[in-house]
């Protein structure tokens, strides 16, 4: 499988965000993840399918960030994910009542009501099958908010939604 390089070139004052994508993406500690996106230019990844590539490419443009993608010489198996989660990556727009829509939303999906929406990124639910992240993912869109639906190594877990 042709895979893929990304070089991280500038943070455009998002150091936080994109620290805080690297520590979710790949559950680095936060001192690490730190550390990478401060010495920019960084190659952040080497050997990463199209799919991946692509998860990277969305949240970098997301944050405004300065980045080039280039293919690697060399091809390499990349194994089969069984699952989706759900990265927040931000907020679209603000409106009275987003709050208690999340906290709906969270009722109804299972995950932490807690999250500060300001904290952006945030990891909302692991362990989705491909259905349920769709869905999830755009009931984000429909409170303005900007998610984003990545492969996971979890094993899916068959949730039912709770009525509000």
């Amino acid at each position: 499988m042709k895979t893929y390089q990304i070089q991280l070139l500038n943070c455009n004052n998002h150091n936080i965000e994109i620290s805080k994508y690297l520590q979710i993406m790949t559950e680095i500690p936060k001192e690490d993840a730190d550390q990478i996106v401060s010495n920019v230019p960084v190659v952040l990844y080497e050997n990463l399918d199209e799919e991946c590539a692509g998860y990277f490419e969305t949240a970098l443009d997301y944050y405004q960030a300065e980045y080039k993608i280039l293919p690697m010489p060399e091809e390499c198996d990349i194994p089969k994910f069984p699952s989706r989660q759900i990265i927040v990556l931000g907020r679209v727009m603000e409106y009275f009542g987003q709050r208690s829509d999340f906290v709906q939303l969270a009722k109804k999906y299972d995950f932490s009501r807690k999250i500060q929406l300001s904290q952006t990124p945030f990891a909302a639910k692991d362990g989705l099958n491909k259905e349920q992240a769709v869905k999830l993912c755009q009931e984000f869109t429909n409170i303005g908010m900007r998610a984003q639906i990545v492969r996971s190594k979890k094993k899916p877990v068959p949730i039912e939604e709770k009525k509000k």
